[in-house]
């Protein structure tokens, strides 16, 4: 069902943001998934930050993400940038796809359509 914007159903309606970082030997995997936005800054700086310091390939699921905004893609984008270790995303959403393109972000990274496990080391 569609509800105006602003309304009290359209709000009621929204999935929350999370991040979540979960770590293995091999590889570190960053799980976005609702409406990740600039409400979130603070919380995906310190997720970025810490995917980053690991120094293992990185994972980012964003297969459960409904909404996105462009202060998050551009922490991913740093997030590429930043590292020499492999990224690979996980199933991303429409959404993250639709930004991906246009950052070309999708150019610095493997995009892939199916969940290899949190633990599959780099092929």
């Amino acid at each position: 069902m569609t509800y105006p914007a602003g309304s009290e159903q359209a709000q009621d309606a929204r999935t929350p943001g999370s991040v979540e970082v979960i770590g293995s030997a091999a590889r570190v995997r960053l799980v976005l998934a609702g409406e990740v936005d600039a409400s979130m800054n603070a919380q995906m700086v310190e997720a970025v930050n810490d995917v980053a310091d690991r120094g293992v390939p990185i994972d980012v699921d964003t297969r459960d993400v409904t909404f996105i905004d462009s202060s998050v893609i551009a922490l991913l984008v740093y997030l590429a940038s930043r590292v020499a270790q492999p990224i690979r995303f996980i199933q991303p959403s429409e959404p993250v796809r639709f930004l991906m393109d246009i950052t070309q972000l999708d150019e610095q990274v493997d995009v892939l359509d199916h969940d290899p496990g949190p633990d599959e080391a780099q092929g």
